[in-house]
């Protein structure tokens, strides 16, 4: 009885030249898209602490017009 995964395909010769410039593309293109990330990641870190900030600047002002306000209304 014959298996059925005893056929192997002929497969075609591809130069050495072909299979180095392949790989050196795909780096190059897993760099260009590391440097993306990289920025759009950079971008987003310091979008992120300039809002934390603005967000600790509003809680501290909300903290003192609220302590303000108690302070006017307990006196």
């Amino acid at each position: 009885m014959q298996g059925i995964y005893t056929y192997i395909p002929e497969t075609n010769y591809v130069p050495r030249e072909h299979s180095i410039a392949a790989i050196l593309l795909l780096l190059f293109m897993v760099l260009i898209s590391l440097v993306s990330v990289l920025n759009l990641l950079y971008f987003y870190i310091s979008t992120f602490r300039s809002l934390l900030l603005l967000l600790l600047l509003l809680l501290f002002y909300l903290h003192f017009m609220l302590s303000q306000c108690l302070l006017f209304i307990f006196l």
